[in-house]
């Protein structure tokens, strides 16, 4: 970092205390702030919606029908609801801590500055190693401290006595020192210079608060971007699974031990045993087409059916 320099002064050797950037600046810290929160908002509103579909898709009776496919497809769809819900989740925590980004005074960040390489009253040796306090005493050193200052320290310090000079009751010829330059009290000169000084310094402090405020939400959006990034791959996969096990057919049962059924052949009028209900054996197949052993009975012969896909099958429940 620069050494350094000494304040600027003008005319009668007094300080030039107009703010070094557009008040524009101040208004975009706050502005991309409220921007960011706004969305995360609106982002917090569309997991929560999500959230609720989801768990009112996801059901016992659901998992079951998927599960008539196999377990491994109980299996899969469980995993793949979880896993949308957990990508949904942490999007929406993730938002949240966007809508919860701290709000610093300037003695807090005074103290994080201090803490982090600040060498005052002397010049900064080392930069700082925060990235927040880097932003702040680095990136924009000059419309946030001065060109005078490098540390958040010593503007907290230079406002304190600015305030302390301008509103508490001075003894006459008191002389209040500011940096390197003293302001005599007596002087009117010095008195304007030493209100315009404190208003300066107000205006800097609230936008050393702001600019840190908007680093904070900045910094973690951008966290919530990259993740969401990620996040969205297994969210969309998931709900991909999810609609693809539900088109699988059902896993036939196959007959593995005899089952007593009721036979009921179509009507054919060369069939005297047709549009019967007759009593049988299902000895093979599946449950949807088995295969069926009719004794003889009512005078009908008996046989075995191997197709049975325009036969009424029922099983007999004991």
């Amino acid at each position: 970092l620069p050494m350094r320099p000494a304040p600027l002064h003008t005319g009668k050797d007094q300080p030039l205390t107009t703010p070094d950037t557009e008040p524009t600046t101040v208004a975009n810290d706050v502005s991309h702030a409220s921007d960011l929160r706004a969305a995360a908002r609106w982002l917090v509103g569309v997991c929560g919606s999500v959230v609720t579909v989801l768990l009112a898709s996801i059901h016992l009776r659901g998992f079951a029908s998927i599960g008539e496919a196999g377990v491994w497809a109980g299996v899969l769809a469980l995993i793949g609801a979880t896993t949308a819900l957990c990508s949904v989740l942490w999007t929406l925590y993730a938002a949240a801590a966007v809508l919860a980004a701290p709000r610093r005074s300037l003695d807090e960040l005074a103290m994080l500055d201090r803490a982090d390489n600040s060498n005052f009253p002397n010049r900064r040796l080392e930069e700082p190693k925060s990235a927040l306090v880097s932003y702040l005493v680095v990136e924009r050193r000059m419309d946030l401290l001065g060109m005078s200052r490098d540390a958040i320290w010593e503007l907290a310090r230079d406002l304190a006595q600015a305030l302390k000079a301008t509103t508490l009751p001075q003894p006459p010829g008191a002389k209040i020192q500011i940096g390197t330059y003293t302001y005599n009290t007596d002087d009117d000169s010095d008195s304007a210079a030493l209100v315009s000084l404190a208003l300066d310094l107000e205006t800097r402090a609230q936008r050393v608060v702001d600019a840190a405020a908007s680093f904070e939400t900045r910094c973690r959006f951008k966290r919530l971007r990259k993740g969401m990034k990620v996040a969205c791959i297994p969210f969309v996969a998931s709900v991909l699974l999810l609609l693809w096990l539900q088109t699988l057919p059902p896993v036939l049962m196959n007959v593995k031990k005899p089952i007593e059924v009721q036979v009921i052949t179509p009507k054919v009028n060369s069939d005297p045993c047709s549009g019967r209900v007759l009593e049988g054996v299902a000895i093979g197949g599946t449950m949807d087409e088995p295969i069926v052993v009719i004794p003889s009975q009512g005078g009908c012969p008996p046989k075995k059916i191997t197709d049975t896909d325009e036969l009424i099958v029922v099983p007999v429940l004991k």
